[in-house]
């Protein structure tokens, strides 16, 4: 592959840069900072954690996170339970922000993010492919699903001497299904799934030309 014209992130110098093989980073020649990397083992590792990832997330949207029992009286929280509650005791904003960045947000990445890989691994174009990139990297600041976990911990503590609090399924699920997201995201590089369907595009061009010149 020829050399790719790249601007830096950090200083906006542009740079013709090469195209590494699996395992190593490209640096800026001015700054020094990353340009990009081409992480071990393709795109079938980060597919196949995301599958995990999405799994360990339905099970936390099927289980309550934790069990309070105070004086005798039980309740169970779940994440949508959680958004649900708020929205209707006067907390309508904070239950939709909760909604959205703790359940419908990371639902739509997990999904998008999986869709494109798939696709770049097939070696095909699914349809909305492109748009589905472009889609991850507009929505991918607004998922909060850690901040929400952190908020959790905080709350246990702070509760644990006023109820008993029983810590359920969901909320393992959940943490288990952040580590896994952030072990995918760490496996992929946008840049590296942009020059992929750039290459695809150039492949399926000069087969249609190639078709068409018969």
């Amino acid at each position: 592959m020829d050399k790719l014209l790249m601007a830096c992130l950090e200083c906006d110098v542009l740079q013709r840069i090469p195209w590494v093989s699996p395992g190593k980073k490209v640096y800026c020649r001015n700054c020094g900072s990353t340009l990009y990397h081409q992480p071990r083992g393709g795109l079938d590792r980060p597919i196949a954690l995301l599958l995990g990832a999405m799994l360990l997330y339905v099970l936390a949207n099927s289980f309550p996170l934790l069990t309070l029992d105070v004086g005798g009286v039980t309740r169970e929280t779940s994440l949508i339970g959680t958004a649900w509650a708020l929205y209707h005791h006067d907390m309508r904003l904070l239950g939709l922000l909760v909604f959205f960045t703790s359940l419908a947000i990371p639902g739509m990445i997990l999904f998008s993010t999986l869709y494109v890989l798939t696709g770049l691994r097939l070696g095909r174009e699914l349809p909305g492919l492109r748009q589905f990139l472009i889609l991850l990297s507009h929505i991918h600041p607004w998922e909060m699903a850690d901040v929400f976990v952190i908020s959790i911990l905080v709350a246990l503590v702070k509760m644990s001497g006023m109820a008993e609090v029983i810590v359920d399924a969901g909320l393992y699920a959940l943490i288990g299904y952040i580590l896994l997201a952030i072990a995918a995201s760490a496996s992929v590089d946008v840049f590296v799934l942009w020059q992929r369907l750039e290459q695809l595009d150039r492949v399926s061009t000069a087969s249609l030309s190639f078709e068409g010149g018969k």
